[in-house]
């Protein structure tokens, strides 16, 4: 197995080139992990498994479970409105509800779909505006449960609910509940501003040349932000979560519930921060320079993590090649 899949997986990146990690492990044992690529094309410094990515919306899983945590403790409840917790979101439309933006059915526009995006945020800067009441004036798209619409500025705005009930800044909540009890010590808040050592650089491509890319069109805001990590990091978080060690079953159960069908694939529904197929539960992430995805087949605990700092990778298009390998071990 472990020969075919490095055959694919070679062959993918003659035709297409790879730039990341891949980590496929079972039952917490780890098949099949390697590195591709460079962490810094521009100094030809090498990934290695240990190399940290940003993970953009593969963050959504951790505030998903933050969340419903809380709910767990009756410090949140799912059906409540936003307003209930924090005093500004309570001009929000009176029927969102929590649930809603956990399932992405909210209809607030996506924040990342806002037209100058970039020039929006360094105009919020410069008049030191707040992005919580940016979020606030967002259009409402839909009628909160009608349907389903990809929108990061619900998550943006639970995560600001955290910090409120907490009493705590967003990533220490999440160091004190995660990242500390699980030893995921390659796992942070992401500040391309920083240094962080071993954190790679995101490359995209322009004009047929490989360029750096941007860094996320939010990363200069102050508001609770996307993470970096590491594939080995992020199998440790999975066989946590999936192992029952973090939420009790019943809670489990409303993180994977198939709440609504999504727009782009009506064979894929989304519970709370996962997209959720027949068999299998998928969470995936891009921002400029960077895509990310793990895959998860319940039945036998396969778990697929791939990290990318090269933003032309189609991890879709990969998983669909080596699948029909994994397939004997599903």
């Amino acid at each position: 197995m472990i020969r075919q899949l490095e055959e694919i997986i070679e062959n993918y990146n003659r035709e297409n080139l790879l730039c990341g990690n891949i980590l496929i492990s079972k039952e917490g044992k780890e098949l099949f992990s390697k590195s591709y690529g460079h962490a810094s094309m521009q100094l030809n410094v090498a990934n290695h498994i240990d190399t940290k990515f940003h993970i953009a919306s593969v963050t959504k899983m951790f505030i998903a479970a933050a969340t419903l945590k809380l709910h767990e403790q009756g410090l949140i409840h799912l059906n409540e409105h936003p307003g209930k917790y924090v005093e500004k979101f309570k001009i929000l439309h009176p029927e969102i509800s929590i649930h809603h933006l956990l399932s992405h059915s909210s209809g607030l526009q996506d924040i990342y779909a806002v037209p100058n995006l970039r020039y929006e945020m360094s105009k919020l800067k410069v008049e030191d505006g707040n992005i919580a009441d940016y979020l606030t004036q967002l259009n409402q798209e839909f009628h909160p449960g009608e349907r389903w619409g990809y929108s990061s500025t619900g998550f943006i705005m639970l995560g600001y609910i955290l910090e409120v009930l907490t009493g705590m800044k967003y990533e220490e909540i999440f160091d004190l509940w995660f990242f500390s009890p699980l030893q995921m010590k390659s796992t942070g808040p992401d500040n391309p501003r920083k240094i962080n050592p071993d954190r790679a650089y995101g490359h995209t491509m322009e004009n047929g040349e490989i360029t750096n890319a941007d860094n996320d069109k939010l990363s200069d805001v102050d508001a609770p932000g996307e993470l970096y990590s590491t594939v080995r990091d992020l199998d440790r978080w999975c066989k946590a979560l999936f192992g029952g060690e973090l939420l009790k079953p019943e809670t489990m159960e409303k993180m994977f519930a198939p709440y609504y069908a999504t727009t782009f694939d009506p064979n894929l529904n989304y519970g709370y921060g996962w997209f959720l197929g027949s068999d299998f539960r998928l969470i995936g992430g891009g921002t400029p320079g960077f895509r990310s995805e793990i895959w998860h087949y319940p039945a036998s605990d396969l778990r697929v993590i791939m990290l990318w700092n090269y933003e032309k990778v189609d991890s879709h298009q990969l998983f669909r090649q080596i699948k029909p390998v994994l397939i004997d071990i599903l």
